[in-house]
């Protein structure tokens, strides 16, 4: 080490980091290869933020030193903090392995590795970490965390349990082992554990945990009327019905249509108990949902949610509607789908996923939903809006839409080169592009993504037909809207459990353009829709070698992008001539009432016949 090398340490330990950079930079200036200056200039750099240089002078220092390990940490953590995560997992394992009496390595692998998806991954390095500090519990509970997230449940409840053996207060241990627990189908150990507990101020339960107990005490409760044969007979349903998601929208439907078809029923929501309630003009039906909320005798606990979220009910059949999106489920959907007495999905494609990944088949039924218009969208007027370059939206001849959350699976980046390869400045269209729900942050990311897709298709915005971006949150009555505006609906997704906004657009009579797989192949073919040809392959992040971390190790589904633009060309060129409508294929083969009996069919198999009501 040179005494410009040195001087420049003894600086930046004093604090006086821009002369240490200066000086450490004159150091390599004289010898290039000094891995000291290297080392020292990095970690300055990234602590500057200049991450583009940190990276280079890091990455220089490891090609010439492979084994300085200070180096090498200090290279991932600014990859972690490039957003290049997969890189940075790759050198910190490499000093796992070299150093594997560290435990914080250990510990920053694994945390790492769970925010990838990679849970399995994760769990094996922070169970490493605990055995080099055993007595340290917030790296158990830690560990317990990656588990949970991977469906061992009954592990992560071991390992819990025995950190509040030693450390009572533990609040996070006390948090998440009451969740597992009612996981498993244990509410009375979550209510014992639960109910005496008092936040450090000395005050009640709140948030999180108070929803915890008050499940469990509800469930003990449902759990008893099981068992009382004079409580009248009925269908437990569990779903998040006042939150606005899939799983939202098809509860509320199946239990609009269950009803319809005399059941009694029970609502229960994801926090507890359920406010939401359907409307009627039938006044027996009106009677009916003022008895939603009373006790009854349950056969079976109908939920709606993802595997995960299920809390199954003592004495009770635990039946779950559920969908994926991909060829096979996660290992966390397998274990906990194994829990459960039958899985419930929409389509073929997500049977096949749960088959795929070692679910019984005899213990998976397949029930599509329902499709219909959307109330909202009776006499809804278009957005009087104008689209980038001045002109009014409704004045295009092809509007085409496309309204998704801001993840990588929607594929927007691949529906965004597709535009900008198959359309031109002087077309008579415009892409609506209506992302996530609302918020400062989406404009930055959706900028980015853009600049990336002009990278890659080496084609300005200003070279192809205009796309009014909207990122703002809109109400259900402005959401309509968009819906009244559209021509066509373009989906370029990697997979869906069903997209209800393809749905919604094509009973307006929307055209419809998406790929051949998922869900789209169950309510769609080629005389009523365009669909494109794809291939599978693993499920990336835009641009990056990272994984979508809810698909770690999975594959998806990859739309053929050249025949996508070629389809929407087609459609721009010719919009009557390519025209195909759905409409009336989908309300005609997709009827609610169809969807309720196909349900109750199924659930059939499991406990008997359900409820009491007329089945015709």
């Amino acid at each position: 080490m040179g005494q410009d090398t040195a001087r420049a340490i003894e600086l930046y330990r004093a604090g006086r980091r821009d002369e240490a950079l200066a000086l450490a930079e004159q150091a390599l200036r004289e010898a290039p290869g000094d891995s000291g200056a290297l080392n020292l200039a990095g970690a300055i750099l990234h602590g500057m933020g200049r991450l583009d240089e940190a990276r280079e002078r890091l990455e220089r220092l490891v090609a010439l030193d492979p084994l300085f390990m200070q180096a090498r940490v200090n290279l991932a953590v600014v990859l972690q903090a490039k957003g290049a995560r997969t890189e940075a997992a790759a050198h910190f394992r490499m000093v796992a392995v070299l150093k594997p009496e560290v435990p914080e390595l250990q510990e920053r692998l694994g945390s790492l590795l769970h925010v990838l998806g990679d849970y399995g991954g994760a769990a094996r390095h922070l169970r490493h970490a605990v055995r080099l500090v055993p007595g340290d519990p917030d790296r158990r509970v830690m560990l317990a965390v990656s588990l949970i997230s991977n469906g061992d449940h009954a592990e992560a409840a071991e390992i819990l349990t025995g950190v509040l053996a030693l450390h009572p207060g533990h609040a996070d241990a006390r948090s998440h082992l009451a969740a597992v627990r009612l996981s498993l189908g244990r509410p009375d150990l979550t209510e014992v554990m639960l109910s005496d507990a008092v936040s450090p101020d000395g005050a009640a339960l709140a948030g999180e945990d108070a929803d915890l107990l008050a499940r469990a005490r509800l469930y003990r409760r449902i759990a008893g009327d099981a068992g009382r044969p004079q409580m009248p007979d009925g269908l437990l349903v569990r779903a998040p019905f006042s939150v606005l998601s899939g799983y939202g929208d098809f509860a509320q439907h199946f239990v609009r249509s269950l009803m319809e078809c005399g059941q009694s029923l029970r609502l229960v929501g994801l926090t507890g108990e359920e406010s939401w309630r359907p409307s009627f003009a039938d006044p027996i039906l009106q009677a009916a949902v003022r008895r939603l909320g009373e006790p009854l005798r349950p056969r079976l606990a109908l939920s709606v949610l993802t595997p995960p979220l299920v809390e199954p009910v003592p004495g009770v059949p635990t039946v779950n509607y559920t969908m994926f999106e991909g060829p096979r489920i996660s290992p966390s959907f397998a274990a906990c789908s194994r829990r459960h007495d039958l899985v419930i999905v929409p389509t073929d494609s997500s049977r096949l996923a749960w088959i795929a990944a070692g679910h019984p088949e005899d213990r998976i039924r397949v029930c599509p939903p329902g499709i219909a218009p959307n109330p909202a969208d009776a006499g809804a007027l278009p957005l009087p809006i104008a689209g980038p370059r001045g002109r009014g939206v409704m004045d295009y001849r092809v509007r085409v839409l496309n309204i998704s959350d801001f993840v990588a699976r929607k594929n927007l980046d691949g529906l965004l080169r597709v535009w900008l390869r198959a359309t031109r400045a002087g077309d008579d269209a415009i892409l609506i592009l209506k992302v996530g729900k609302g918020g400062s942050a989406l404009v930055g990311e959706m900028r980015r993504l853009v600049e990336q897709c002009m990278r890659a298709t080496g084609r300005r915005l200003e070279e192809a037909a205009p796309i009014a971006l909207l990122t703002d949150r809109y109400d259900e009555q402005a959401i309509a809207a968009l819906y009244a505006m559209a021509t066509h609906y373009f989906s370029l997704s990697h997979g869906e459990g069903w997209d209800l906004p393809i749905t919604r657009a094509g009973c307006l009579g929307a055209g419809l353009i998406a790929p051949r797989h998922s869900a789209y192949t169950a309510y769609l073919n080629d005389e009523v829709a365009h669909l494109i040809p794809c291939t599978t392959g693993p499920a990336l992040m835009p641009y990056s070698t990272d994984h979508y971390p809810a698909f770690h190790g999975l594959d998806w589904w990859h739309p053929d992008e050249d025949a996508a633009a070629d389809i929407l060309s087609r459609v721009i060129r010719d919009p009557e001539g390519e025209r195909r409508d759905a409409a009336r294929h989908l309300m005609d083969n997709f009827t609610w009432d169809a969807a309720a009996r196909r349900l109750l069919d199924a659930l059939d198999a499991v406990g008997g016949r359900v409820g009491g009501g007329a089945r015709g």
